[in-house]
């Protein structure tokens, strides 16, 4: 969160990973804080790869995380990148529904 403050997205990108190394579990928050640095520097890259990341490891959706890369994407005109990732996110979380509606 400070580092988003700081526009220090870079410090945020370094951190999520220094985190990470120390075998650390990673949550939400600490996702969305990075992410939302990224947003801030326009640094879609970095925003991109960690969305992915974390939604491998945190398999519940997240609108708000979404909107923050989806934001860092639109920044740099990557709308189509960003279109993609709207379409794969509705039916990843469509799958998800169907699941826990047959639990």
């Amino acid at each position: 969160s400070a580092c988003e403050k700081g526009g220090q997205w870079a410090k945020a990108v370094g951190l999520l990973s220094d985190i990470a190394l120390a075998r650390v579990e990673l949550n939400r928050n600490t996702y969305s804080a990075a992410i939302k640095a990224c947003e801030r520097g326009s640094s879609w890259q970095n925003s991109l790869a960690m969305f992915s990341n974390m939604s491998v490891q945190l398999p519940e959706p997240s609108g708000m995380i979404l909107g923050s890369v989806i934001n860092s994407c639109s920044s740099v005109s990557a709308w189509v990148l960003a279109c993609n990732l709207l379409h794969t996110e509705l039916e990843r979380w469509q799958t998800l529904d169907r699941f826990t509606a047959s639990l």
